[in-house]
């Protein structure tokens, strides 16, 4: 005997809801075809102007980065001429490279430029204006863990053991070194070691000269440490 299949109202209602509420709106979407297509026109326009803007923007710092490059090439050429530092050549490239500072900031132009304006005015012994530039680099940059990393907490440390703040100048040092490999990792320890022998820290100082020779035993940094530590007892 077949056993009859009873089928409740609400069995009955749903699809018939389901299908009458899909209708509704495909009526609704004929009957207002102009205003969809509207809504729809806007949001392509929309993304594509949020894409537009990124790719536009990308253009405008390849650009300003390609009229940066002679600028940086002269600043290097100049600084490795001492005789340079008080030269006008070096204070209109200064002011030059100020300028781009103002016209691209947030640019990775940006932070090359403040780099070589704070080893300018390093070259100069105006150790503040440089600690300055180079502290704003890295501050407005995000970390990439790339030599520009350590070039600027380099850069910083430098300044500031000039200006002798030894302190901060050993925590930059320090800071420099997270972002080094090598021997450059070690130079940037044996100067913070000295930083902090500079303020009669002798266990810390000796801490770190250990460090070296714990990660680069090689390194030809090895007998100058050894006798600095048989010097702290």
């Amino acid at each position: 005997m077949a056993t009859k299949i009873k089928y409740t109202r609400k069995d009955l209602k749903g699809p018939d809801e389901f299908i009458s509420i899909l209708g509704r709106a495909s009526l609704w979407m004929k009957e207002n075809r102009s205003t969809v297509l509207g809504v729809l026109a806007v949001l392509v326009l929309a993304l594509g102007g949020i894409f537009g803007t990124r790719a536009y923007y990308r253009w405008q710092e390849t650009k300003a980065a390609r009229e940066l490059w002679p600028q940086l090439t002269r600043a290097r050429e100049l600084l490795q001429a001492p005789s340079s530092a008080g030269g006008e050549d070096l204070l209109r490239l200064e002011q030059s490279l100020g300028t781009y500072v103002t016209q691209h900031p947030g640019t990775r132009g940006e932070v090359f430029a403040k780099y070589y304006l704070g080893s300018i005015a390093y070259v100069r012994s105006d150790y503040e204006r440089s600690a300055e530039q180079f502290r704003s680099a890295i501050e407005g940059r995000k970390e990439e863990g790339s030599i520009m990393d350590f070039l600027l907490r380099d850069g910083l440390a430098q300044a500031l053991e000039a200006k002798g703040d030894a302190e901060n100048a050993q925590k930059a040092y320090g800071e420099a070194a997270a972002f080094a490999n090598g021997e450059l990792r070690s130079q940037a320890w044996m100067s913070q070691a000295r930083m902090l022998a500079i303020q009669g820290r002798k266990e810390e100082a000796a801490a770190v000269f250990r460090k070296i020779l714990a990660e680069n035993p090689k390194t030809p940094l090895k007998d100058l440490i050894e006798v600095k530590l048989s010097h702290m007892g």
